[in-house]
Parts: structure tokens; C-alpha cells; sequence
């Protein structure tokens, strides 16, 4: 589950789609930037501390 995850959150299009559904809720596009600009921060200190599976 955790993998499928993560690839999920690997392609734009999942970003995309966030996206559209945060405008479509009347979520500020703003708000949306900044929440997937946390997101990708997370994931890059992430792919530093864990160790990839042989």
C-alpha cells in the first residue's frame, strides 16, 4: 500500500487532480501551491533519511 502510494504521489497527474478538486472545493490555488510545496519538501528529506530496499 505504502509503495502505491508513493508512486502516486510521484506523477503530476496526481497533483493535477488535487489540484483541481481543492479549486473546485473553493480552496485558494495559493493554499494549494503551498500545501504541495510542503508535500515535496517532505518527500526530499524523505529520499534522503530512508535508505532504499535492495
Amino acid at each position: 500500500m505504502k509503495d502505491l502510494i508513493l508512486k502516486r504521489i510521484r506523477e503530476p497527474s496526481t497533483w493535477a487532480g488535487l489540484a483541481a478538486l481543492g479549486v473546485a472545493f473553493g480552496i485558494n490555488p495559493d493554499l494549494i501551491t503551498a500545501a504541495g510545496q510542503v508535500v515535496v519538501g517532505a518527500g526530499g528529506i524523505a529520499a534522503i533519511v530512508l535508505s532504499e530496499k535492495k
